[in-house]
């Protein structure tokens, strides 16, 4: 009975995975053919961009069932709105080749490079070559003729604008879980935000770019938003940037279908010679690619910087902070303004008998010992706390806004955390670590500054361990005390 449930289960699931690429495919073709009266001059189709992007970001596995039923729903939706079926299949073809190339060399973690866009771009022009080819083969196959060369190449440049501009901000969309683990804090400080008047210069400057652009029209008109689409490469997300990109390519089609001034060669879209319309397509894709480019260059840098300065501020084998950075944060919570209600706790934190460990198992025995050791207390603290390698075996954490008796009773509590790890080598008997644990607090001595404080810790540390280790002791209590915290503990 529970296999044949697990089975259904398993069945409906598939279903469930081939069919939403087709569902999905219904409404995207409705709204792009009603749309097409606009766009159709310039080739633009966003059905086949999205639906791969979606595919590409959905992580996983598209069922062989899949394509056939997205393939129906292309060619069934084309039909409902009274065109031929081939346009449907030819849809499909280069979905499928965008699909293909970039779900074997585009990892979702890797969209901030700019080998990530280009890889974008070159599968873009991969899908609209083959959903050209289909197209004209089987409309050749209808009619028998053969398109000129300037209607041909507008075509094709068509298609590949539609996945450069659709493929990107798909695929950049922030995921369900970033979203719901950001709302918070993006809401406290979206006002914060919006006050600053610098996050609102590029996207004025983006939309003065574009009103002048349809307003004045001409040869020199798509200058104008490729100029502010690189500041605000410079000054914005990549996310932002894709969306921009995507509303400056609409608001220029939009704009000129409704007769404003025209396009950048003069005149009337539905007017111009297929040379004319090759070159306004060209520049096109000139104002997508090159913001596209700019942003993914600068995301990366800005990557790149920030693993720079965590391979300097964190400690390369414990991933605990070094100690510069452990004792900056700490200058900075102690120069708190205004202070913190409950004060501040320090601790000093030594792995008992370390060099006994070493000296019998070896150093890698040490290595996998410190890296366990700073793992369970790193998944111990809060966000907030700082927990930083002072040297060797000895650790020192802060907890900010935290009293007197709550430091001790994370101390108390870190100390069994640590008793609980089991690490297996050479033998079956596993490998118990403890650790002996100073602690002092700011109130006990409130003009002490950040050296003095923690001497004041490895005093207390020291008569831990002078105590019979595995034990915490408060600055200015005595050794019994300290013993008295262990059995409590």
């Amino acid at each position: 009975m529970n296999q044949a449930v697990g089975l259904g289960t398993h069945l409906t699931r598939m279903i469930a995975r081939a069919a939403w690429p087709a569902a999905a495919a219904f409404p995207l073709v409705f709204a792009a053919l009603w749309a097409w009266p606009v766009f159709g001059s310039l080739a633009l189709w966003p059905v086949d961009a999205i639906l791969a992007g979606a595919l590409l970001r959905s992580r996983m596995r598209v069922p062989s069932l899949a394509w056939p039923l997205l393939g129906a729903a292309l060619v069934l939706a084309r039909l409902a709105w009274g065109q031929a079926a081939a346009q449907g299949l030819a849809d499909l073809s280069g979905l499928f080749v965008v699909w293909l190339v970039l779900s074997r060399f585009l990892p979702q973690d890797s969209l901030r490079t700019p080998g990530a866009i280009v890889r974008i771009l070159l599968a873009g022009l991969a899908g609209a070559i083959v959903l050209s080819a289909v197209a004209r083969g089987l409309g050749y196959l209808q009619t028998g003729g053969i398109p000129g060369s300037a209607d041909a190449l507008s075509g094709l440049l068509g298609r590949w604008l539609g996945y450069c501009v659709f493929l990107p901000p798909v695929l950049l969309l922030p995921r369900p879980g970033f979203l719901r683990g950001e709302r918070r804090r993006a809401g406290r400080g979206l006002l914060r935000l919006l006050a600053a008047r610098a996050v609102w210069l590029p996207p004025l400057a983006w939309l003065a770019s574009l009103a002048l652009c349809l307003a004045l029209g001409g040869a020199g008109s798509l200058v104008f938003p490729l100029a502010s689409l690189m500041y605000c490469a410079h000054a914005c997300s990549q996310r932002m940037v894709a969306w921009l990109v995507l509303l400056t390519v609409l608001g220029i089609v939009s704009g000129i279908g409704a007769g404003w001034p025209g396009p950048p060669a003069g005149g009337s879209l539905t007017g111009m010679s297929g040379w004319a319309l090759v070159s306004l397509q060209l520049g096109l894709l000139l104002v997508v690619a090159a913001p596209l480019l700019m942003s993914s260059a600068l995301a990366a840098r800005s990557d790149l910087i920030v693993s720079l300065n965590r391979a300097l501020d964190h400690d390369e084998m414990t991933q605990a902070l070094s100690r510069p950075a452990f004792m900056r944060g700490a200058q900075e919570y102690l120069r708190q303004i205004p202070p913190f209600l409950h004060g501040n706790g320090l601790m000093m934190l030594d792995i008992d008998h370390f060099k006994q460990l070493n000296d019998t198992h070896g150093h890698a025995a040490g290595d996998n010992v410190l890296q366990e050791f700073s793992r369970t207390i790193r998944g111990a603290i809060r966000p907030q706390d700082l927990f930083g390698r002072l040297g060797g075996e000895e650790f020192g954490l802060i907890l900010p806004g935290c009293s007197l008796e709550d430091a001790v009773e994370t101390a108390r509590r870190l100390r069994a955390c640590v008793e609980g790890i089991s690490l297996y080598y050479d033998s079956d008997e596993p490998l118990r670590i403890t650790v002996s644990i100073g602690i002092v607090h700011d109130s006990q001595s409130p003009r002490a500054d950040l050296d003095e404080l923690l001497r004041h810790a490895d005093q207390a540390l020291y008569r831990a361990k002078r105590g019979g280790r595995n034990r915490v002791c408060l600055y200015g209590t005595s050794e019994r005390d300290c013993l008295a915290c262990a059995a409590e503990a």
